[in-house]
């Protein structure tokens, strides 16, 4: 009996060396791990990061589905919000990590990495930047900034801003990008349009519009811009944005075979 107390308490003994061994070497190995993810962001939680491009899969969020996919003509316009040092270091939805102080976003539904150009339709800054993250999934925003975007942008201590998000480009290419964009953030490309007609009477504008909005290979957005003239106002419509001029020119023929005259407009 004595033999077998003696055995049970150096098995005891032996247990308890190994788990604090254990407990050692594992509080080493998260500390160079750590040390790895602060001074290298090639390395995060002892994995080698390697971003990819996505598209993505259908997912839900509080009971909203949402449909990743590829939108070559994608413009919309919205609320945007920003995000940063709660998500900063953290991985994003492409395997990239997050860093605040990058000319970022996130979106719902776009390829990850987009290439956009985000307008702030209160004071008409633009810049481009890239889509590397899902979100935002609160009330209607459509795109969610990082800190140094939203920055740029104007709208940290609104908190939000009513904005334009056209697509540029998207593709894996566009992979480990951020830096191009840091010293040079600011959009000088024209942006091209189709001005269709400037009418004094503001039912025929509307009524040119709704004939544009019913015609299947149109997939731009047709809106009415007023302006003045001495005391009248003019109602000028418009298609658009455009990605670039040779697309700009195939819908300006569509139009004509149609029999609707439309000149190019850069602004």
């Amino acid at each position: 009996m004595n033999h077998l107390f003696l055995l049970i308490a150096l098995f005891l003994i032996s247990a308890c060396a190994e788990l604090n061994l254990a407990n050692h070497l594992s509080k080493k190995v998260t500390n160079v791990l750590k040390d790895k993810s602060e001074n290298n962001k090639e390395y995060f939680s002892g994995t080698e990061i390697k971003p990819y491009y996505k598209i993505g899969n259908p997912y839900y969020i509080n009971g909203i589905r949402y449909i990743p996919k590829e939108e070559p003509n994608y413009y919309e316009e919205g609320i945007a919000s920003w995000y940063g040092p709660n998500f900063d270091g953290k991985l994003t939805a492409n395997g990239e990590i997050f860093n605040q102080y990058d000319l970022t976003a996130a979106h719902k539904t776009l390829p990850l990495p987009s290439l956009v150009k985000v307008k702030n339709l209160e004071n008409n800054r633009s810049i481009v930047l890239r889509i590397n993250d899902r979100g935002p999934f609160v009330g209607n925003r459509i795109i969610d900034l990082s800190y140094k975007s939203a920055q740029l942008l104007g709208a940290i201590k609104k908190g939000t801003a009513k904005v334009s998000v056209e697509l540029i480009d998207y593709g894996p290419h566009l992979l480990n990008d951020n830096n191009k964009f840091k010293n040079s953030y600011i959009d000088k490309r024209e942006t091209i349009y189709l001005q269709v007609g400037v009418f004094k009477n503001a039912n025929n504008a509307d009524n040119i519009s709704e004939k544009l909005r019913n015609i299947e290979y149109l997939k731009h957005k047709i809106f009415i811009k007023t302006s003045k003239l001495n005391e009248s106002v003019l109602y000028i419509v418009k298609i658009g944005p455009i990605n670039n001029n040779e697309n700009a020119l195939y819908v300006q023929r569509k139009l004509k075979n149609d029999e609707i005259s439309s000149k190019i407009i850069k602004e």
